[in-house]
């Protein structure tokens, strides 16, 4: 894959969101505060830690909300929002992902953070299959711990967004596939090939022939379900470039898309607005989950 230098600098520059990052230090330690605080809060029977294959990020951290009169596990049928970080496929873990899961339990979801294997020990495409195996996974002990397997909502922020997002479409085994009950994404990246030309690729390995079949906006989705689209007022432009495209791309076959962004806000603080009881991605979710607003109860 060939490109001129003056474009792999500007697909560099755009493929680097902490450049219009309000605080980028601050939301990363931000991310890490929120997930301690949720485990010191959520403990016991009302968290759980799945594994789901052989690697040592295979695991899914689960948050259960109270029962109504105490805390030995989550109600019956409870939905599930389940989330997927980002970090370019390359960054972070489970221990920067679950700062909105003290709200969201709150509300009466359970709260699932996937983790996953990064590049360079793997390629893209087996940690779309990671994935895939984690619903699976997830579907299948949703019972025990009082949840619904047929009300799971998968969210994902920036390289989460993209693995989110490949999960409606054929790349997923319809088992992966059923599991969705509606999509939240959040900053992401739906169109492969300039990521590819950039520095993102050094770690990702991408060839050409990957970033297409890889690319979400080049699949149609195959199970309709709600999906909403957001992206940071403040991002870089091909950011709102992969949201816009996206949108195209799959309302033709989906009942119900939307895409919105997010007055203020930069690819790293917007995750803000999902831990933030007044924050229109918190309202997104519970939208998503089929949870009344006035059901949550803020500091249970």
């Amino acid at each position: 894959m060939s490109a001129s230098r003056e474009r792999i600098a500007w697909l560099d520059d755009q493929y680097s969101p902490s450049r219009t990052a309000h605080d980028f230090d601050r939301s990363i330690r931000s991310y890490k505060a929120g997930t301690d605080a949720a485990r010191t809060a959520i403990t016991g029977s009302r968290h759980r830690v799945l594994a789901y294959g052989a690697s040592r990020a295979n695991r899914i951290e689960c948050f259960l909300p109270r029962v109504d009169g105490g805390s030995r596990g989550a109600r019956s049928g409870a939905p599930i929002f389940a989330f997927l970080h980002g970090g370019w496929w390359q960054d972070l873990s489970i221990d920067y992902a679950a700062a909105p899961a003290i709200a969201l339990t709150n509300a009466g979801a359970i709260y699932a953070s996937i983790g996953y294997t990064l590049t360079p020990a793997v390629r893209l495409h087996d940690i779309v299959h990671e994935v895939s195996d984690a619903l699976v996974a997830l579907a299948a002990r949703a019972t025990e711990m009082g949840g619904d397997p047929r009300r799971i909502v998968l969210a994902g922020h920036s390289a989460g967004a993209h693995l989110a997002a490949v999960q409606l479409t054929a790349l997923a085994p319809e088992a992966a596939r059923a599991t969705v009950a509606g999509l939240l994404l959040i900053g992401g990246a739906y169109d492969l090939g300039p990521i590819a030309e950039s520095y993102v690729n050094e770690k990702v390995r991408m060839s050409e022939a990957d970033a297409a079949a890889l690319s979400p906006a080049l699949l149609a989705p195959i199970h309709d379900v709600p999906v909403k689209i957001r992206v940071g007022e403040v991002e870089p432009d091909e950011f709102h470039r992969n949201a816009a495209l996206l949108f195209e791309r799959w309302a033709p076959s989906l009942s119900a898309i939307d895409r919105a962004t997010l007055g203020g806000r930069d690819h790293f603080d917007a995750l803000d607005e999902l831990a933030d009881t007044d924050g229109r991605l918190y309202a997104d979710a519970l939208e998503l989950l089929g949870i009344a607003r006035q059901r949550a109860v803020v500091g249970r």
